[in-house]
């Protein structure tokens, strides 16, 4: 196994200004609800992450940090995804939802430099705060204890492939976890009642980040 560590619904908006082609026919959720940001394609059952005890993120497929876009859509056998670029950013996403735990959701790969950087399950509007729960015990039996998230630390990694995409109060109920190698997963509430798995490599944690306020510091 290699040894290395859009988006959000919001992310639609990224999608919509930079990478989709104009013209496409990709509908996206705007951040009141109104569509779906990928359309109903037919749900693809797939395996989820396994728990790792060398603390070592998994994610499914074998797939792990830093793997090019290339590696990921290879390692992602039978599954139809596509890519769009900008800048130094890439996306890979599902065509069609994937099957998370007992559920369905769009799946997107986030890609800096060309390297895995982000993952993102998007649940559609209207799942259920029982599928919620249920997805946040899933996750631990999976990945360990869970605390308390911080929104701003979310939308500070937001910002860096579309700055101003998120506001913290448009997320709710954050929960976090955080793996030995630096791996990070959130779990969080959007204001328009859809909900998100983020996971994001520790190479964010070296990166820097622009939006921290650095004044008298």
């Amino acid at each position: 196994m290699k040894k290395r560590l859009f988006f959000s619904l919001f992310l639609c908006v990224f999608l919509i200004k930079t990478l989709v082609p104009e013209g496409s026919s990709i509908l996206f959720l705007t951040q009141a609800g109104a569509e779906s940001w990928f359309p109903t394609w037919q749900e693809t059952p797939s395996p989820s992450p396994s728990p790792d005890e060398t603390g070592c993120f998994s994610f499914r497929n074998g797939i792990t940090w830093r793997m090019s876009p290339e590696e990921v859509k290879a390692a992602e056998t039978g599954l139809q995804t596509e890519e769009r670029s900008q800048a130094n950013w890439s996306v890979v996403y599902s065509v069609g939802r994937v099957e998370v735990s007992r559920f369905f959701a769009d799946l997107v790969y986030i890609f800096r430099d060309r390297q895995l950087y982000m993952i993102l399950y998007a649940f559609a509007p209207g799942e259920t705060a029982t599928t919620f729960a249920y997805l946040a015990e899933a996750i631990s039996s999976v990945h360990g204890s869970r605390t308390r998230g911080e929104a701003l630390e979310v939308v500070s990694l937001m910002d860096q492939v579309y700055p101003g995409m998120y506001t913290t109060d448009a997320l709710s109920d954050l929960w976090a976890w955080v793996k030995p190698d630096g791996t990070r997963i959130f779990l969080y509430k959007q204001s328009n009642a859809s909900f998100s798995i983020l996971y994001v490599s520790p190479d964010s944690l070296l990166s820097g980040n622009g939006a921290y306020a650095t004044n008298g510091l």
